[in-house]
């Protein structure tokens, strides 16, 4: 099994994998749920070009054999306007060189459970330290394994710590 984590740039946008490509919950959260999956992707598309100008890589695809599995999506949370919604007091500020990560899900059930999402996870961390970034937090729930962010064990297990508990969510910083 050959495994690669790749940046999503424009050359491979196009292959990330659904249900993620057409979910826009964290970078429109005012139209989420009035847009059809085709329009939903275009602007999905459009906010990774237009970041990738302005912030650089924000999101990476996993693949096994050639086949894109897993997705993650990370940004400063001035990018992302859910995270606004959500009520932080202590959510971490971009020019402090925190990142929030909105999404890592292994998107194909059969690969679940493999160590693919640590993978991804760890490749994650190690672009964003070379990056000068000081933080990563996300929110995770306890309630749910099955969540594009994740499950609370998952950061746990990679040394995240809970820093704020929003029902029913988990905030977590990066080791």
């Amino acid at each position: 099994m050959k495994i690669e984590v790749r940046d999503i740039t424009k050359k491979n946008v196009d292959e990330i994998p659904k249900p993620c490509r057409n979910c826009v919950y964290w970078e429109n959260p005012e139209n989420f749920e009035r847009i059809s999956p085709e329009q939903a992707f275009e602007y999905k598309k459009s906010w990774f070009i237009k970041n990738l100008k302005n912030f650089g890589v924000c999101g990476k695809i996993l693949y096994v054999n050639g086949v894109p599995v897993a997705y993650a999506q990370f940004a400063p949370s001035s990018l992302l306007p859910q995270v606004k919604n959500y009520n932080c007091s202590s959510l971490g500020k971009p020019e402090d060189r925190i990142i929030f990560l909105s999404c890592l899900f292994v998107c194909r059930p059969e690969y679940r459970n493999k160590g693919l999402g640590s993978k991804l996870l760890i490749d994650i961390i190690s672009t964003l330290k070379l990056r000068r970034f000081k933080g990563i937090e996300t929110f995770a729930r306890e309630d749910s394994p099955n969540n594009p962010s994740g499950p609370v064990h998952f950061y746990l297990k990679h040394g995240f710590q809970i820093k704020e508990k929003i029902r029913p969510k988990l905030r977590f910083d990066a080791p």
